[in-house]
């Protein structure tokens, strides 16, 4: 008995290895492998043929937010042709610029309220051409910018700070260095050494060169016919407007940067000229050498004309 259990524990391997039975659970396994890799396959193909602008529409939609209108409802109107606009607008004129009214030499044109010419006047003897005197107009007018400079920066030193009135440690047997008051430059929050403090740009220069500097800056204005001797300063209306002084200009001609030049300053004409930012009103005492370089022309009245050549060194006895 134990020898035929032994032979049939020994034959049931070989029972299992036999033709009928073992080839039911391969088949199973081959049939499984087989549609596992056909369920692969098209899988793979459909991605593969998949565009790119399809994965980007499957993603998820973002949120929309709901906004306020505030476009403003307007009746359609039918779109014009750029060109036809161009056509519709008119074309500004050109002006022509007018050339100044011109004189003999030593002499000045002579502008009446209108603007017109109305002969030449001659001009004081200050202002006519004489010996150059370029190195006495180039440091008239460095002294003039210095001066004009106010000087305010300044730093504080170790005096100025506050604070620092007392020894910070003693003067021996810390370990520590020497030290006087916390508000040494040395210390933070201390004293400036050598900053800006009380600096002054003031050039003083005599009252014959400044005199004839000022005549030079004149004359070379003078040469080249640049000084317009205006006979009255007036305009009509008690509140002339800036539309009225551009058409004076325009009558007169070319002026460029004009300085105008009265006796008294107008605060009516002074208004009208404020808009205009080639144009400034300036009286025999406060006009300065750097107006007289910078401006294109002068506009002189008579009465000026002659606190002018006072200013520029002409005795007032010799002009009367």
């Amino acid at each position: 008995m134990a020898k035929t259990e032994e032979k049939t524990k020994k034959g049931a391997p070989a029972a299992k290895s036999g033709a009928h039975s073992p080839v039911k659970p391969a088949a199973k396994k081959t049939t499984a492998a087989k549609a596992s890799t056909a369920k692969a396959q098209p899988k793979a193909a459909t991605k593969a043929a998949e565009p790119k602008t399809a994965r980007k529409t499957a993603a998820p939609a973002r949120r929309v937010v709901a906004r306020p209108v505030t476009r403003v409802a307007r009746r359609a109107e039918p779109a014009r042709p750029r060109e036809a606009a161009r056509e519709e607008q008119p074309k500004r004129k050109k002006v022509a610029a007018r050339a100044l009214p011109t004189a003999p030499d030593g002499q000045a044109p002579l502008i009446a309220a209108d603007g017109s010419s109305s002969g030449s006047i001659a001009l004081p003897k200050a202002f006519l051409k004489g010996a150059s005197r370029a190195a006495t107009l180039f440091q008239a007018f460095i002294a003039e910018r210095a001066n004009a400079r106010q000087a305010t920066v300044a730093t504080k030193n170790r005096a100025r700070v506050a604070g620092g009135g007392k020894k910070p440690w003693a003067q021996k047997g810390t370990g520590r260095s020497r030290q006087g008051s916390i508000r040494s430059p040395l210390w933070r929050h201390g004293g400036v050494v050598f900053g800006p403090n009380g600096r002054r740009y003031e050039q003083r220069m005599p009252e014959k060169m400044r005199r004839a500097a000022f005549g030079e800056a004149v004359s070379e204005r003078a040469a080249a016919g640049r000084i317009l001797v205006l006979e009255e300063l007036r305009f009509d209306g008690e509140r002339p407007r800036t539309r009225e002084v551009v058409a004076w200009l325009r009558q007169i001609g070319d002026t460029g940067r004009t300085m105008v030049v009265s006796p008294e300053l107008d605060e009516r004409i002074g208004r009208a000229v404020a808009n205009l930012p080639d144009v400034e009103l300036r009286t025999p005492m406060s006009l300065r050498l750097s107006d007289v370089m910078e401006s294109d022309t002068l506009l002189v009245t008579r009465p000026a004309l002659d606190a002018l050549a006072v200013r520029a060194g002409e005795r007032a006895e010799a002009r009367a």
